[in-house]
């Protein structure tokens, strides 16, 4: 009997962590569309060349000839389900995976799982600190990946989920699961908006408790799965100077993050925790020492009386409306540096938020000329770069101002990812100090 066949699209992070979970099992071929000229761009090829020399990487061109092989693909989350390739595979009856249903295939341990437009990665940092001593192991997109992680033999596994990574997944039993937020997003990817919140409602669909915020709309999940809705009673709540964790309040004086949206993240993994069996101690402990996620609302520093806030990780317009009302009470004037990749956003209201917040905001990258329009009343400029950006602030700043870098916009324009534009961003801000 012949072996079975897995074609592996797309060799990121992910797509390379499916080569080594399969290769000693089934047969694979891997295709990358940035093969043939832009092969150079495909970060792991060389090293997938030299320790996996029996797996054929197959350029896109030559994708029909080996279809008939294939038993199933395995498809990257950045490849969206719209694609050719996936398309072509649908009309051929080949069933399309994601390294999720492998992963859930495999596991034998309780399984949290996390979604959410904004706040999974603090989410997951904070349950993951809460659960310490459980032995349970975060994984998925906050660093290893699922299938890499099944090697630690956890006795759990919490899992940051996209919606990328849900709709090409069949229905999983997670123990228990989140959607923390819903706002426009990677509508490049999806179609719409609908598709886009029917992906991250794919996390209910066999779940076995759903946790989740009554105030966030399109988080509530199907009827008849089980549900803790927090903010709905005393029991599990945020209040104004607390936060209610089973009916016991742990103040706001105790916890370092202070921000509303941070309170609301650790509302939810205190939650979650506590039912996964967290002590009070161990939750009130690491509210009061968690500081936060670098690239998130990270004070890079106060130079010349003027305060330095990296939160590159604010990719879409709520993140970035959220991080404008959390900074407009530090200081004398919030200067804003915005600007990148839309991914299909709309910016009416975050237009809306530097009217009413903002004193200057500095626009740079791809899609900088579509914020401003419909910036109706603070004033502007455009920068060609964010090095230009930034010394356009130290020209316009003064002592007692807050500098904030909030793009609302994904960073593939011009950085890697928005790491690389975060640590930029620190870099430039700290030589320009000088």
């Amino acid at each position: 009997m012949k072996q079975p066949v897995d074609l592996v699209m797309g060799l990121g992070v992910t797509g390379y962590s499916v080569v080594e979970f399969l290769h000693n099992k089934r047969a694979v071929l891997v295709c990358d569309t940035r093969s043939g000229r832009d092969s150079q761009f495909i970060p792991r090829l060389q090293q997938l060349r030299s320790t996996y020399p029996n797996v054929r990487v197959v350029p896109p061109k030559q994708i029909n000839k080996v279809l008939s092989q294939v038993s199933r693909i395995i498809a990257s989350p950045g490849i969206p389900m719209s694609h050719t390739l996936l398309q072509l595979a649908k009309l051929r009856n080949i069933p399309v995976l994601g390294d999720l249903d492998l992963f859930m295939d495999e596991v034998k341990v309780p399984v949290i799982a996390i979604t959410g437009t904004n706040g999974k990665s603090t989410t997951v940092a904070l349950l993951q600190a809460m659960l310490s001593d459980k032995g349970i192991v975060a994984c998925g997109n906050i660093g290893t990946p699922a299938l890499e992680a099944l090697s630690l033999e956890a006795s759990g596994y919490i899992l940051e989920l996209s919606s990328f990574q849900l709709e090409r997944s069949k229905p999983a039993e997670f123990d228990a699961a989140c959607v923390l937020n819903v706002s426009m997003d990677h509508l490049d990817h999806h179609r719409s908006m609908e598709e886009y919140i029917a992906a991250k409602q794919c996390i209910y669909k066999k779940c076995k408790l759903a946790v989740f915020d009554s105030t966030e709309a399109y988080t509530t999940p199907p009827e008849g799965v089980p549900f803790i809705a927090l903010n709905q009673n005393h029991t599990w709540c945020m209040e104004d100077n607390a936060i209610v964790v089973d009916g016991q309040q742990i103040s706001r004086h105790e916890i370092a993050l202070q921000n509303e949206y941070d309170l609301k993240n650790l509302l939810v993994a205190s939650a979650i925790a506590h039912i996964f069996g967290a002590s009070m101690e161990k939750i009130r402990s690491v509210a009061a020492s968690f500081g936060g996620l670098p690239h998130r609302a990270q004070v890079v520093g106060v130079f010349d009386g003027v305060k330095y806030v990296n939160d590159s990780k604010a990719t879409n317009v709520a993140a970035a409306v959220a991080s404008i009302r959390a900074n407009r009470l530090f200081g004398n004037n919030l200067i804003l540096i915005a600007g990148g990749t839309a991914k299909g956003s709309h910016f009416e209201i975050l237009g809306a938020t530097i009217d009413q917040y903002v004193s200057h905001t500095l626009l740079f990258g791809a899609d900088s000329h579509r914020i401003a329009k419909h910036v109706h009343s603070a004033p502007y400029s455009m920068a060609s770069s964010l090095a230009e950006a930034i010394q356009q602030c130290r020209e316009l700043s003064q002592s007692g101002d807050t500098v904030l870098l909030a793009p609302a916009c994904s960073s593939t324009d011009m950085f890697a990812n928005f790491e690389e534009r975060g640590r930029i961003f620190e870099q430039l801000v700290r030589s320009s100090a000088l």
